[in-house]
Protein backbone atom coordinates (compact mmCIF):
# COMPACT_ATOMS: atom_id res chain seq x y z
CA UNK A 1 0.00 0.00 0.00
CA UNK A 2 1.72 3.48 -0.98
CA UNK A 3 1.66 5.49 2.25
CA UNK A 4 0.78 8.75 1.97
CA UNK A 5 0.69 11.86 4.37
CA UNK A 6 -2.69 11.20 5.58
CA UNK A 7 -1.41 8.45 7.50
CA UNK A 8 2.69 8.74 7.44
CA UNK A 9 2.78 11.30 10.16
CA UNK A 10 0.26 9.94 12.66
CA UNK A 11 1.74 9.23 15.82
CA UNK A 12 4.83 11.48 15.42
CA UNK A 13 3.76 15.15 16.14
CA UNK A 14 5.09 15.62 19.33
CA UNK A 15 8.44 14.76 18.10
CA UNK A 16 8.12 16.19 15.31
CA UNK A 17 7.25 19.50 16.96
CA UNK A 18 9.84 19.24 18.88
CA UNK A 19 12.85 18.09 16.90
CA UNK A 20 12.40 19.87 13.64
CA UNK A 21 14.44 22.68 12.77
CA UNK A 22 12.30 26.08 12.52
CA UNK A 23 12.94 28.54 9.74
CA UNK A 24 15.81 31.31 9.26
CA UNK A 25 15.02 34.70 9.97
CA UNK A 26 16.25 35.77 6.60
CA UNK A 27 13.90 33.09 4.55
CA UNK A 28 10.59 34.20 6.49
CA UNK A 29 12.07 38.12 5.53
CA UNK A 30 11.44 37.02 2.35
CA UNK A 31 7.89 35.53 2.77
CA UNK A 32 6.53 39.28 4.60
CA UNK A 33 8.17 40.58 2.06
CA UNK A 34 6.40 38.74 -0.49
CA UNK A 35 2.75 39.34 1.55
CA UNK A 36 3.73 43.27 1.55
CA UNK A 37 4.08 42.91 -2.34
CA UNK A 38 0.31 40.98 -2.34
CA UNK A 39 -0.92 43.19 0.36
CA UNK A 40 0.77 46.47 0.58
CA UNK A 41 1.31 46.23 4.38
CA UNK A 42 2.74 43.23 6.59
CA UNK A 43 -0.82 41.53 7.34
CA UNK A 44 -3.34 40.20 5.19
CA UNK A 45 -4.83 36.89 4.90
CA UNK A 46 -2.05 34.19 4.70
CA UNK A 47 -2.80 30.23 4.41
CA UNK A 48 -0.43 27.61 5.16
CA UNK A 49 -0.81 24.16 3.36
CA UNK A 50 0.19 21.38 4.83
CA UNK A 51 0.98 23.16 7.56
CA UNK A 52 1.85 19.68 9.86
CA UNK A 53 1.96 20.57 13.76
CA UNK A 54 1.91 24.46 12.74
CA UNK A 55 5.72 25.16 12.53
CA UNK A 56 5.71 27.72 10.42
CA UNK A 57 2.76 28.76 10.68
CA UNK A 58 3.48 30.25 14.14
CA UNK A 59 6.76 31.79 13.20
CA UNK A 60 4.52 34.00 9.99
CA UNK A 61 2.78 34.64 12.88
CA UNK A 62 5.29 36.41 15.02
CA UNK A 63 6.10 38.48 12.04
CA UNK A 64 2.73 39.45 10.70
CA UNK A 65 0.85 39.54 13.96
CA UNK A 66 -2.19 41.48 12.41
CA UNK A 67 -2.78 39.21 9.60
CA UNK A 68 -5.30 36.33 9.25
CA UNK A 69 -3.66 32.91 9.64
CA UNK A 70 -5.01 29.84 8.72
CA UNK A 71 -3.39 26.28 8.47
CA UNK A 72 -4.68 23.45 6.93
CA UNK A 73 -3.53 19.18 7.06
CA UNK A 74 -4.83 16.24 6.06
CA UNK A 75 -3.51 14.33 9.10
CA UNK A 76 -5.52 15.00 12.25
CA UNK A 77 -2.86 14.19 14.90
CA UNK A 78 -0.84 16.83 13.26
CA UNK A 79 -3.66 19.45 13.34
CA UNK A 80 -4.07 18.43 17.45
CA UNK A 81 -0.16 19.46 17.83
CA UNK A 82 -0.55 22.54 16.22
CA UNK A 83 -3.84 23.40 18.15
CA UNK A 84 -2.54 22.66 21.23
CA UNK A 85 0.59 25.05 20.56
CA UNK A 86 -1.50 27.25 19.72
CA UNK A 87 -2.69 28.49 23.08
CA UNK A 88 -4.04 32.08 22.10
CA UNK A 89 -6.25 30.57 19.22
CA UNK A 90 -4.90 32.95 16.84
CA UNK A 91 -5.17 30.52 14.00
CA UNK A 92 -7.75 29.02 12.38
CA UNK A 93 -7.25 25.25 12.15
CA UNK A 94 -8.57 22.90 9.35
CA UNK A 95 -8.52 19.31 7.91
CA UNK A 96 -8.35 18.90 4.55
CA UNK A 97 -6.28 18.02 1.22
CA UNK A 98 -4.03 20.31 -0.58
CA UNK A 99 -5.98 19.78 -3.89
CA UNK A 100 -9.41 20.15 -2.52
CA UNK A 101 -9.49 23.04 -0.18
CA UNK A 102 -12.37 24.23 1.88
CA UNK A 103 -12.17 27.96 1.06
CA UNK A 104 -13.86 30.50 -1.30
CA UNK A 105 -12.60 31.98 -4.19
CA UNK A 106 -9.74 34.90 -4.09
CA UNK A 107 -9.60 34.37 0.11
CA UNK A 108 -6.09 35.30 0.03
CA UNK A 109 -3.41 37.11 -0.12
CA UNK A 110 -0.70 34.66 0.45
CA UNK A 111 0.08 30.80 0.58
CA UNK A 112 2.49 28.88 1.59
CA UNK A 113 3.65 25.31 1.75
CA UNK A 114 6.72 24.20 3.61
CA UNK A 115 7.80 20.54 3.66
CA UNK A 116 4.82 19.12 2.05
CA UNK A 117 5.08 19.58 -1.48
CA UNK A 118 6.41 16.66 -2.30
CA UNK A 119 3.32 14.67 -0.99
CA UNK A 120 0.99 16.68 -3.22
CA UNK A 121 -1.00 16.44 -6.93
CA UNK A 122 0.72 19.33 -7.70
CA UNK A 123 -0.78 20.06 -11.15
CA UNK A 124 -4.89 20.36 -9.38
CA UNK A 125 -2.94 21.74 -6.16
CA UNK A 126 -1.45 24.76 -8.23
CA UNK A 127 -4.76 24.94 -10.08
CA UNK A 128 -6.53 25.38 -6.51
CA UNK A 129 -3.91 27.44 -5.49
CA UNK A 130 -4.63 29.88 -8.52
CA UNK A 131 -8.56 29.76 -7.13
CA UNK A 132 -7.74 30.76 -3.98
CA UNK A 133 -5.40 33.43 -4.39
CA UNK A 134 -6.14 36.84 -5.01
CA UNK A 135 -5.23 38.98 -8.28
CA UNK A 136 -1.19 39.82 -7.06
CA UNK A 137 -1.08 37.42 -4.23
CA UNK A 138 2.13 34.64 -3.94
CA UNK A 139 2.69 30.97 -3.43
CA UNK A 140 5.67 30.31 -1.62
CA UNK A 141 7.24 26.70 -1.04
CA UNK A 142 9.89 26.75 1.57
CA UNK A 143 12.02 23.74 2.60
CA UNK A 144 14.80 23.05 4.66
CA UNK A 145 17.37 21.01 3.01
CA UNK A 146 20.55 19.36 4.91
CA UNK A 147 23.45 19.83 2.20
CA UNK A 148 24.82 16.79 1.69
CA UNK A 149 28.07 17.11 -0.34
CA UNK A 150 31.07 17.14 1.15
CA UNK A 151 29.83 15.73 4.75
CA UNK A 152 30.97 12.37 4.97
CA UNK A 153 28.43 12.28 7.75
CA UNK A 154 25.67 12.93 6.25
CA UNK A 155 25.94 10.87 3.11
CA UNK A 156 26.52 8.15 5.81
CA UNK A 157 22.93 8.90 7.24
CA UNK A 158 21.06 8.72 4.05
CA UNK A 159 23.14 5.87 3.04
CA UNK A 160 21.84 4.17 5.97
CA UNK A 161 18.16 5.03 5.51
CA UNK A 162 18.34 4.18 1.78
CA UNK A 163 19.35 0.58 2.56
CA UNK A 164 16.61 0.38 4.83
CA UNK A 165 13.66 1.69 3.10
CA UNK A 166 13.72 1.01 -0.56
CA UNK A 167 11.12 3.64 -1.21
CA UNK A 168 13.66 6.21 -0.08
CA UNK A 169 15.91 8.75 -2.06
CA UNK A 170 17.94 11.43 -0.56
CA UNK A 171 16.77 12.94 -3.88
CA UNK A 172 12.80 13.01 -2.78
CA UNK A 173 12.31 16.55 -2.86
CA UNK A 174 14.56 17.59 -5.59
CA UNK A 175 11.85 18.97 -7.96
CA UNK A 176 12.01 22.87 -9.44
CA UNK A 177 9.15 23.94 -8.10
CA UNK A 178 9.56 27.79 -9.81
CA UNK A 179 9.64 25.65 -13.03
CA UNK A 180 6.70 24.02 -12.35
CA UNK A 181 4.62 27.32 -11.16
CA UNK A 182 5.72 28.92 -14.41
CA UNK A 183 4.31 26.00 -16.28
CA UNK A 184 1.16 26.23 -14.26
CA UNK A 185 0.66 29.92 -15.15
CA UNK A 186 2.12 31.83 -12.23
CA UNK A 187 4.40 34.84 -13.06
CA UNK A 188 7.60 36.40 -11.36
CA UNK A 189 8.79 32.77 -10.64
CA UNK A 190 11.76 32.52 -8.34
CA UNK A 191 13.66 30.54 -5.98
CA UNK A 192 15.88 31.99 -3.53
CA UNK A 193 18.56 29.77 -1.18
CA UNK A 194 19.50 30.78 2.61
CA UNK A 195 22.25 28.90 4.25
CA UNK A 196 22.51 28.03 7.91
CA UNK A 197 23.99 25.38 10.15
CA UNK A 198 22.32 23.74 12.93
CA UNK A 199 23.94 22.68 16.12
CA UNK A 200 22.22 19.45 17.98
CA UNK A 201 23.89 17.26 20.49
CA UNK A 202 24.18 13.48 19.22
CA UNK A 203 21.03 12.90 21.64
CA UNK A 204 19.09 15.80 19.47
CA UNK A 205 19.77 14.21 15.96
CA UNK A 206 18.72 10.93 16.72
CA UNK A 207 15.17 12.47 17.58
CA UNK A 208 15.18 14.36 14.54
CA UNK A 209 15.66 11.69 12.62
CA UNK A 210 12.78 9.55 14.48
CA UNK A 211 10.47 12.67 13.49
CA UNK A 212 10.87 11.64 9.76
CA UNK A 213 8.28 8.99 8.41
CA UNK A 214 10.99 7.47 6.11
CA UNK A 215 13.15 6.35 8.87
CA UNK A 216 10.20 5.32 11.01
CA UNK A 217 9.27 3.09 8.34
CA UNK A 218 13.20 2.14 8.38
CA UNK A 219 13.66 1.76 11.94
CA UNK A 220 10.25 -0.62 11.67
CA UNK A 221 11.83 -2.49 8.22
CA UNK A 222 15.32 -3.43 10.63
CA UNK A 223 13.34 -4.51 13.49
CA UNK A 224 14.63 -1.50 15.48
CA UNK A 225 18.71 -2.03 14.18
CA UNK A 226 18.29 0.98 12.49
CA UNK A 227 18.54 3.11 15.48
CA UNK A 228 22.00 0.79 16.54
CA UNK A 229 23.43 1.43 13.43
CA UNK A 230 22.72 5.25 13.49
CA UNK A 231 24.71 5.65 16.92
CA UNK A 232 27.33 3.57 15.71
CA UNK A 233 27.59 6.36 12.44
CA UNK A 234 27.75 9.10 15.06
CA UNK A 235 30.18 7.43 17.07
CA UNK A 236 32.55 7.28 13.75
CA UNK A 237 32.13 10.74 13.06
CA UNK A 238 31.48 12.76 16.26
CA UNK A 239 34.00 12.53 19.63
CA UNK A 240 31.62 11.20 22.86
CA UNK A 241 29.66 14.71 23.67
CA UNK A 242 30.93 16.75 20.42
CA UNK A 243 27.95 18.53 18.90
CA UNK A 244 26.48 17.28 15.55
CA UNK A 245 26.93 20.25 13.10
CA UNK A 246 24.48 20.03 10.50
CA UNK A 247 24.52 22.20 7.32
CA UNK A 248 20.90 23.34 5.67
CA UNK A 249 20.04 25.58 2.36
CA UNK A 250 16.25 26.65 3.01
CA UNK A 251 15.21 27.66 -0.25
CA UNK A 252 11.88 29.72 -1.21
CA UNK A 253 9.95 29.35 -4.56
CA UNK A 254 7.86 31.57 -5.39
CA UNK A 255 5.66 32.64 -7.91
CA UNK A 256 3.02 35.23 -7.94
CA UNK A 257 -0.74 34.85 -9.35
Amino acid sequence: MTITSEHAFSGLQKIYDQARPRYPQKALDRIVDLLVASKGAEQGSLLDVGCGTGILTRQLLELAPQSKLTGCDVNEDMLSQAKEQDVDCAISWHQSHAEQLPFQDNAFHLITVAQAAQWFDRPRFYQEVQRLLIKGGHLVIIENNRQLEGSAFMNAYETLIETHNSTYSRDYRKFDYAQEMAQAGFADTQVQSFPWSRTLSQNEFVEMAKSSSKVQAAIKASNGGFLKELNSILQDHWAEGEPVVIDYATQVFSGRC
